[in-house]
């Protein structure tokens, strides 16, 4: 297992008793938003206020990468501009987001750029896009496409992209429009996450775009990144109110009384943990679950057995009789590197107990998570 990963915590655990949670959460900034303001706002010459209350390692890790590309944060304001070539390889770490729309903005430059990320980011592949943009391209491993050269600059008159998978392929496209001289863009394939796509496209108008594809010169707004709709999962999970739910226009098709996933496969684990201890149902629409960190249908099946939790795979989601009562794993219970995982299984063991795997991995997206659920009540320790 890599270093990256450990830095994860992912070679920790903690321990957790039962515990009686009460109170309210707040929910972290949003990732959605923070990774696509963070890449306009390195267009804009003008400096561009990014308010975050807090930043999780997925964001900090788009941040550092602009940084070494030359871009300027000073925690609160970025000032962009052209890219310069970096001195090291830009680490990725675990957010797949930053790796995909970093390749487009990489493939616009007249100089090499080496994108990397840790062992769990390394098993996601990002080829179809490197191949649709059409840039010299290789990478540096025998057994992995990272870390991964890129040699531009991207001169292709339109690119296909198939969007049956990932939106992020997409939005990377859109993206790197004012950095190009313009060009077509063609999907393909039945669209997931279409929301995430519709707000990419939205900013960007936000910016001065007129026209997919057609480069604009960006001039970004002061912005303040909004709650993380995803995350009202956890919350309703574990029974808990929320200081700062999103308004509705920020969900990005999160929607926790819809299960049919098709555009916000995020919910996945949550929402059947949450679906078994309730009234149950059929979560479908998520075969794309499968490209995260994990395959988060299978994984999510494997997590919740552990708990004693009955479920059935179906072709596109997850069934799941209500109902049912959490009991204590044997053992660790893994969480095979993924936030959303091991975010659930600690609200689960808040029930019943248990020896949860990857003690830091919810500061990818959420870094005061366990010290407000300790606040409200959850019993639990650190064991490094």
């Amino acid at each position: 297992m890599s270093d990256s990963n450990a830095s994860h915590g992912v070679r920790n655990f903690l321990e957790i008793e039962p515990s009686v949670l009460s109170g309210t959460l707040k929910l972290p900034p949003s990732k959605s938003h923070s990774m696509r303001w963070l890449t306009l706002a390195s267009m804009d010459q003008s400096p561009t206020k990014i308010e975050m209350w807090e930043i999780g390692e997925d964001v900090q890790a788009m941040i550092n990468c602009l940084i070494g590309l030359g871009i300027d944060w000073d925690g609160l304001i970025m000032t962009g501009g052209n890219l310069n070539s970096p001195n090291a390889v830009l680490d990725c770490k675990n957010s797949g987001t930053a790796l995909r729309f970093l390749i487009a903005q990489a493939a616009t430059c007249d100089f090499t750029i080496i994108l990397d990320g840790d062992a769990s980011l390394r098993a996601r592949s990002s080829l179809h896009l490197v191949e649709s943009l059409g840039v010299s391209a290789k990478s540096l491993s025998e057994n992995s496409e990272y870390p991964l050269q890129i040699d531009g600059p991207f001169s292709s008159k339109s690119v296909e992209i198939d969007v049956s998978k990932t939106s992020q392929f997409h939005s990377a496209l859109m993206l790197m429009t004012p950095r190009t001289n313009g060009f077509r863009i063609e999907t393909s394939g039945d669209a997931v996450s279409r929301k995430h796509s519709d707000l990419t496209w939205d900013l960007c108008k936000k910016t001065g775009a007129v026209n997919p594809g057609t480069p604009w010169l960006v001039k970004c707004p002061d912005v303040v990144i909004p709650s993380d709709a995803s995350m009202m999962a956890f919350a309703k999970l574990a029974g808990l109110g929320v200081e700062n739910p999103p308004d509705s226009s920020d969900a990005i098709g999160h929607d926790l009384e819809n299960q049919f996933l098709r555009d916000s496969n995020d919910l996945i684990t949550p929402m059947a943990a949450w679906l078994a201890l309730g009234k149950g149902g059929t979560i479908s629409g998520a075969k794309h679950a499968a490209f995260k960190e994990s395959n988060r249908i299978t994984k999510t099946a494997e997590l919740l057995s552990k708990f004693g939790i009955k479920s059935k795979i179906n072709e596109d989601g997850i069934a799941l009789p209500g109902g049912q009562q959490p009991i204590k794993p044997q053992g660790i219970v893994e969480t095979y590197g993924d936030h959303r995982i091991q975010m659930t299984a600690i609200i689960l063991a808040s029930k019943c107990g248990a020896t949860i795997e990857g003690a830091n991995l919810h500061k990818v997206a959420w870094p005061t998570f366990l010290e407000q659920l300790t606040s409200l009540g959850l019993k639990l320790k650190f064991h490094p």
